[in-house]
């Protein structure tokens, strides 16, 4: 392979890697390309140079996930405009969408052992919200802690929001919690870290049925896994709602599941 083959491959190989509709099981060229970058040197140094230089990081390459990317917060392809998402009129709304984004995603990885095990979870916002409202209830009795500086957060989302509110059309308004949770899912979908799962009823006409995906644990996994979640929580890791909750995990802590109902 000559240097300009490697640089268009490089180019293709970004492309594919940033277009989450694309997979490798589906594309023969991805899937040649994917299995050029695990085996000559040359083409995976000219990717890393590029990557590096557009503040991007690999955090995973192989046929089920794709090349999975993380973009660093200065780079030009990071996503700095959730508007087309989230509506955020301000901190109060941030919070909420914070806690929704953290519990969906101790939602589909509860435990260190999920990080690490290939497969896809359930989700809804119902889900989403409940995992967020039993956790605030414990807070309110004092069976949890939580950092004072987050105590605002949770207090914004049981007590100041309705979990569910209705227009006169009977669609869910968009300041509820569990309308907020959906649109959460929704940005995770554009990104391909969740996708319908069409072989289940919704629970309601505006809501989907979500599952996870390898994309999405990839991204986890470069998280810290459950520690998502613990750190919103806690900063002492005391546990959640439930056995096992994920308040008490993290890649060294207990691998038993939060909830065994969701992962199907």
């Amino acid at each position: 392979m000559t240097a300009r083959d490697d640089a268009r491959d490089v180019g293709l190989l970004l492309r594919y890697g940033l277009d989450p509709t694309v997979s490798p099981t589906r594309h023969d060229v991805y899937s040649r390309l994917l299995d050029r970058f695990h085996t000559d040197p040359d083409l995976r140094t000219a990717f890393d140079e590029t990557a590096n230089g557009l503040g991007l990081r690999v955090l995973a390459a192989d046929r089920s996930a794709g090349l999975v990317l993380s973009a660093e917060p200065a780079s030009p392809l990071a996503v700095t405009d959730t508007s087309r998402w989230l509506r955020i009129r301000g901190t109060a709304d941030r919070l909420v969408y914070g806690l929704a984004l953290g519990a969906a995603t101790a939602w589909c990885y509860p435990t260190a052992r999920a990080v690490r095990e290939p497969g896809t979870r359930r989700v809804t916002a119902l889900d989403v919200d409940r995992l967020v409202r039993e956790h605030a209830a414990a807070i309110e009795a004092q069976e949890s802690t939580v950092d004072g500086g987050l105590g605002e957060a949770w207090r914004e989302y049981a007590t100041h929001r309705k979990q569910v509110a209705v227009t006169s059309s009977g669609r869910l308004k968009r300041d509820c919690t569990v309308r907020m949770c959906e649109d959460v899912l929704l940005m995770l979908a554009s990104f391909g870290l969740v996708v319908v799962d069409r072989t289940v009823v919704p629970p309601r006409a505006e809501l989907q049925v979500w599952r996870s995906t390898d994309r999405f644990r990839a991204h986890v996994a470069a998280a810290g896994g459950p520690l998502v979640w613990q750190t919103i929580t806690s900063p002492q890791g005391s546990q959640g709602p439930g056995e096992g909750g994920p308040g008490r995990t993290g890649p060294a802590g207990s691998d038993e599941s939060l909830d065994e109902g969701r992962n199907e």
